[in-house]
């Protein structure tokens, strides 16, 4: 299962084939064809995998299979597929393809007819399969007589398996085959001028791939037999990595961004790290293709790296050299670094030093001294991967501690969980060679800016933290208890300090230190707290992101415990309607409103209007059990990922999911990022329920969903991010004292008035202090017994608003944000349209 939505190249490839022959397998099993006659001899999905050989333990010398060998690759491919529990899997041989075809042409049903659909992929799989072998020739990589002769087989069946189903074709659809047989020589010799990346591009162009469908009826699920020859293994690598080309494309536009202070380091970071989820979904898929070629994935991609070498003009002689100690040509520097050739060999350097007995702590400046002040542009191969050496072995040095030593540490990235891995099976993992290679680009990319990350999680887990500690005390003093908010709430915020603090004296360094210390070895100067975080701007903001969420959830509980901004709120709203108080007046409170929908704090989403309205609606707000109506939680794309990181769950990535994810955003975009000119446009909240609606609807009406490619779907996802990031990083907490100061100064603004109409026992308890506003707002409405209606108490609370507002306390989550580095405007609405149009 793939962690996300995506137009992957290999997988709509994978698609089509599968397509191909689960049509032809279950059309033809539906039409009577007898099971003696199939290669398995067996409709049996027990039985199905059984189409080759049982595979050879002892390797061939070659780079690839040969003979007996060969066909125990495709075995062993086919029988893991099959291993699945719970899932009944066929899989199709392709010897059988051109009789399952030619039964179904000749069934005496006439109901069974050829869709559309099949015959375009037939096409597309027969135009993509012609045209590769002909470019790898090109770059000096021909099949030898012997597989040429099975690729051209594979081929020529599917051409036979298309000639066969004509009869049963539409006429539209047979015309169109019939020129595609006339004219595959003209496919192929459009084809031969691509380069190596663009064999995909035939799907990733096609906005919305239809297959073909097996009957409904026919629960097992039919795959294409996989081919284990030289060829089929380089194009599944082929369109891999233009998968994960992609895919590193977007990720160095998320840095670009963050770098010019356009994106959030913990947006960032998490649309980097979902991004790397999709590339790993990719290389799962891909990947047990080549476990059988001669050293696995990196024998593939040694043959991967030749042919580009070839593609650019490049002769055997050049890639390699004589001179160098590890016969590599450092002048191929960039080449090999677009095909991930230098952070493989790094990561394979690193596995060779691991030992399960000793941790593999390398000081700073063993390997060597990075400069990130020098112009990497400048610099000659053999530097920049010494740059690179020096990068990838500290961090894999401090990774590795984490992964064997601090199993409580916060947050697991992609990075992480490749090391995990290949400290247990003792084999890289190719996506541990992606999430390793955008390591470096991001390092390349930002250079000394690299730790601001480091430096923005710490600056604002101190605030946070501070705002955690102020709570607690502001309670403790003023001996406020509520019991909608119960000892084990306080517990909780004294966790998150705790965490916090944790997290500011690094859990690594402490590891280190005590390691140092424990074996009697010195403790290095240099050695500095923080260096996990220093060197990943990843790690920085996914932790960032986890200590968010957990600040942001207590400040949004102890406002729906105390009622204290809802109920601030429906005083000011009021204040505001009787013009008592100017618009954008309170900028904290007015920054809550924008950053909340009305209905967290209105019933119904609208702010009353008349002095009728402003009681009726309080009494609504309050709840009738005296439980203030809480705040709706926000933050529908982040909350998701907080639940990932903090919890680590295992949110299950389907398609549904992730598009659900994507389009929850409450934000839309206006402009382009690229013209300087983007919007993230609050979506109405009645808007918002339309979408939903219609989402609702076509859900209930299966229609398709629009598959995205990578990058379109992880810059989305960015976007949606770094549209939550104020609501997310909001000291809540401080409004929420804010508020309750606010409501005891009005309090004493009016408490001889209160005393004269309700008694002097008007509250029982220090908790209720928001009844006093429900007392205002029923002097206004005269709804007192005995008592005239008066504005008098209406216009002393303004004058306490003003007051308290005046004095510097309107504005103190918008300094606190600015100090965190979210530096915050009031424009109007109007002007920033037309200035951006």
């Amino acid at each position: 299962m793939l962690p996300l939505p995506l137009k992957s190249a290999y997988l709509e490839y994978k698609k089509d084939t599968d397509a191909v022959a689960s049509w032809l397998a279950s059309t033809a099993k539906k039409c009577g064809f007898p099971a003696d006659q199939l290669k398995s001899g067996s409709w049996d999905t027990s039985d199905a995998s059984s189409v080759s050989s049982k595979p050879s333990s002892k390797p061939s010398s070659s780079g690839r299979k040969k003979g007996k060998a060969r066909k125990a690759a495709s075995a062993a491919v086919q029988a893991t597929k099959s291993a699945i529990q719970g899932v009944s899997r066929y899989i199709v041989a392709i010897a059988d393809y051109h009789k399952l075809a030619k039964h179904i042409a000749d069934t005496a049903d006439p109901t069974i007819t050829v869709p559309d659909e099949f015959v375009a992929t037939i096409d597309r799989v027969i135009s993509i399969r012609s045209s590769f072998g002909e470019r790898l020739a090109e770059h000096g990589v021909g099949p030898d007589t012997e597989a040429d002769l099975k690729h051209r087989h594979f081929v020529e069946v599917l051409k036979k398996v298309r000639e066969a189903l004509l009869p049963r074709m539409s006429s539209k659809a047979s015309s169109s085959a019939l020129s595609k047989a006339a004219t595959s020589d003209e496919i192929s010799n459009r084809f031969a001028g691509l380069g190596v990346e663009e064999p995909s591009q035939a799907f990733l162009n096609a906005s919305d791939i239809e297959r073909p469908t097996q009957p409904t009826e026919d629960k097992t699920t039919y795959e294409a037999e996989t081919l284990a020859e030289l060829e089929d293994v380089l194009f599944t690598f082929f369109t891999m990595m233009n998968d994960l080309a992609r895919i590193r494309d977007v990720i160095r536009w998320i840095w670009e961004n963050y770098q010019k202070g356009l994106f959030d380091i913990a947006a960032a970071a998490v649309a980097t790290d979902t991004a790397l989820a999709l590339g790993r979904g990719i290389i799962d898929e891909a990947e047990p293709n080549f476990k059988n070629f001669e050293k696995g994935t990196w024998g593939v991609q040694h043959k991967f790296f030749f042919i580009c070498c070839r593609r650019k003009g490049h002769n055997i002689d050049s890639v390699v050299s004589d001179d160098a100690s590890d016969n590599f040509n450092y002048e191929m520097y960039d080449l090999a670094d677009e095909c991930f050739m230098n952070t493989h060999r790094c990561l394979l350097s690193f596995l060779a030093i691991l030992s399960p007995d000793h941790l593999p702590i390398i000081k700073e400046g063993f390997m060597g001294h990075y400069d990130p002040t020098t112009n990497r542009d400048k610099l000659p191969g053999h530097a920049k991967f010494k740059e690179d050496q020096i990068l990838l072995m500290e961090f894999l040095s401090e990774l590795t501690v984490v992964t064997r030593v601090i199993p409580s540490y916060p947050v697991e990235d992609e990075f992480m969980r490749g090391v995990r891995e290949m400290d247990k099976t003792n084999k890289v993992p190719f996506s541990l060679v992606f999430a390793a290679q955008t390591f470096l680009d991001i390092h390349h990319l930002l250079r000394a800016d690299v730790s601001r990350g480091s430096q923005s999680l710490q600056n604002e887990i101190k605030h946070l933290t501070q705002t955690l500690k102020d709570h607690l005390d502001y309670h403790k003093k003023s001996k406020l208890r509520i019991k909608n908010w119960p000892e084990r709430m306080d517990d909780m915020v004294r966790l998150v300090i705790k965490q916090g603090q944790e997290m500011l004296a690094d859990p690594v360094y402490q590891c280190k230190i005590s390691y140092y210390r424990r074996n009697k070895m010195p403790i290095a100067s240099s050695m500095r707290p923080n260096r996990i975080l220093d060197y990943s701007p990843v790690l920085a903001g996914l932790n960032l992101l986890s200590f968010r969420g957990d600040v942001n959830s207590i400040g949004i509980d102890a406002a729906n415990a105390w009622g204290s901004i809802q109920y601030a709120i429906h005083l000011y709203s009021a204040l505001q309607n009787e013009k008592l108080v100017d618009r954008q007046f309170w900028a904290d409170l007015e920054m809550a409103q924008a950053l909340l929908p009305d209905s967290s704090f209105f019933p119904g989403g609208n702010a009353p209007k008349t002095p009728k309205k402003y009681l009726d609606t309080f009494v609504l707000q309050m709840g009738a059990a005296g439980v203030p109506r809480g705040i709706k939680k926000g933050l529908p794309v982040s909350s998701i990922f907080v639940e990932k990181y903090l919890k680590r769950t295992e949110v299950p990535w389907t398609p549904k999911n992730i598009h659900d994810i994507v389009s929850r955003s409450g934000f839309e975009t206006k402009g382009e990022l690229g013209k300087g000119n983007l919007l993230l446009w609050q979506i109405d909240e009645k808007d918002q329920k339309d979408i939903e609606k219609k989402r609702a609807l076509e859900v209930k009406g299966k229609k398709r969903e629009k598959y995205l490619r990578p990058d379109e779907l992880i810059q989305a996802a960015s976007l949606a991010l770094n549209a939550e990031v104020a609501e997310m990083a909001f000291p809540w907490l401080t409004l929420h004292k804010s508020c309750w100061e606010m409501m005891k100064l009005v309090k004493e603004k009016n408490h001889q008035r209160l005393s004269q109409i309700f008694g002097s026992g008007y509250l029982n308890d220090k908790s209720q202090m928001p009844f006093v506003i429900g007392y205002i707002f029923m002097t206004t409405c005269g709804e007192c017994p005995g008592h005239l209606r008066t504005m008098d108490l209406m216009k002393q609370a303004a004058e306490a608003v003003k007051e308290y507002v005046t004095r510097g306390s309107g504005d103190l989550c918008v300094k606190l944000l600015a100090e965190m580095g979210h530096n915050v405007q009031f424009v109007n609405e109007e002007e920033l349209v037309k200035n951006n149009a």
